[in-house]
């Protein structure tokens, strides 16, 4: 660590006794192996900094980190995920980027939300007007249950901003919904010679797999305003020469904006009702994991706005964007009611895989972005939430 912590400080230069400090957590953090369960070590390096700045983090029950500071009318959650995807990868520093697994997915845009607050807590003088929460969330990955916990708990605030990797100019207006299908098909076993005499469990999961995706006119090709379904677990057979008797397995749904997960459930349960009239001899039954719908802000929020404006003081122009995946953002935004944007160092193309990296610079250059639009959304004297949603549908 003292080689790589000694070789930020050349790059960015010595006198900027700040950025090597801030450099030198990144890497620690980079450097801690947190799969989704296993975030405690870099919630504990993310409290003791915030310790080491005179603030008063907390760790709640589920291990989220918390801080927040300020009072005033308005008030902005900054929330990113301490958890990444299974698999370890070696860390490395060179050319200014750090690669490593969570390196964009999303430790980066996390660490640059990090930053930003503590600019903003420091900074901040009488004339800020509103109160900024920090929030460092577990098992985003997994079961999202850290943001699941501060929902339950209220923690509401007037604009949220969410940290993923998108890059400098990109700013995430929207995802697409998510419904997970968990189908179990038993039917009764068979030697594999005599295929006639029942039905195969694993044959009419894949019927009813292909059913669902031909009804709801499905298209993998990565178009957003399409629904997508993927088949991304299965589980069957017990031997070569048996035909199997139980076979389970996950779908994965993507919702388009401007439709809703019941819609596509409702479909779902239609569908397979019709299969177990058909197929007497066969068990199925469907569970479904919690939700997520889709969301998209409205650009004349006045959080895409101050945003925007913050890149463009930075000499790049903003670009909206919409993914084909899903957020803790939809979850917040849906929930409170509140307008919310993703934003965040890295290219989003690159999470999950082993060549995932993220440039030291731009996750500085990102928390200047955050910090600077945060400022300018907490300072207006017009333009609320609610008057911006007002207009909207006035328009």
């Amino acid at each position: 660590m003292e080689t790589v912590t000694h070789e930020s400080g050349a790059v960015l230069g010595e006198n900027s006794a700040r950025k090597v400090e801030r450099a030198d957590l990144v890497l620690r953090v980079m450097s801690t192996y947190s799969p989704s369960g296993r975030e405690a070590d870099v919630a504990m390096r993310i409290y003791n900094y915030l310790k080491s700045k005179k603030m008063s983090p907390q760790i709640d029950p589920v291990g989220n980190v918390l801080c927040e500071f300020g009072a005033g009318k308005r008030s902005v959650f900054l929330c990113g995920h301490m958890d990444t995807v299974p698999g370890e990868l070696p860390v490395k520093f060179e050319g200014g980027k750090i690669s490593g697994r969570g390196a964009c997915d999303a430790k980066g845009p996390l660490l640059a939300l990090l930053f930003a607050f503590e600019d903003l807590a420091s900074d901040s003088s009488s004339q800020f007007n509103g109160r900024v929460i920090f929030a460092g969330v577990t098992e985003e990955e997994r079961s999202s249950a850290g943001l699941a916990e501060l929902v339950r708990r209220n923690f509401r605030a007037d604009y949220a901003l969410f940290g993923e990797p998108g890059g400098l100019s990109k700013v995430t207006v929207g995802y697409r919904g998510h419904l997970t299908l968990r189908i179990t098909i038993v039917t009764p076993e068979i030697h594999a010679s005599a295929p006639k005499f029942v039905t195969n469990s694993a044959e009419l999961l894949y019927e009813v797999y292909s059913a669902l995706k031909k009804t709801l006119k499905a298209e993998n090709d990565g178009s957003l305003d399409k629904v997508s379904i993927s088949l991304t677990e299965i589980k069957s057979g017990t031997a070569h020469n048996v035909i199997p008797g139980k076979t389970t397995a996950t779908i994965d749904v993507r919702v388009p904006i401007g439709s809703r997960t019941d819609q596509i459930r409702e479909i779902a349960e239609r569908l397979i009702a019709d299969f177990r009239s058909k197929v007497p001899d066969a068990k199925i039954s469907v569970a479904y994991d919690e939700p997520t719908e889709p969301y998209r802000v409205p650009l004349s929020s006045p959080l895409v706005r101050a945003v925007s404006r913050s890149i463009l003081r930075r000499g790049s122009k903003p670009q909206f964007i919409t993914k084909s995946g899903t957020g803790d953002m939809n979850t917040y935004a849906m929930a409170f009611g509140v307008d919310a944007v993703t934003y965040g160092p890295g290219e989003a193309k690159l999470s999950h895989s082993s060549e995932e990296n993220v440039s030291l610079e731009e996750i500085f250059a990102c928390s200047e972005v955050v910090s600077s639009a945060i400022n300018e959304l907490i300072s207006m004297k017009t333009g609320t939430n609610t008057e911006s949603k007002e207009k909207q549908e006035a328009d």
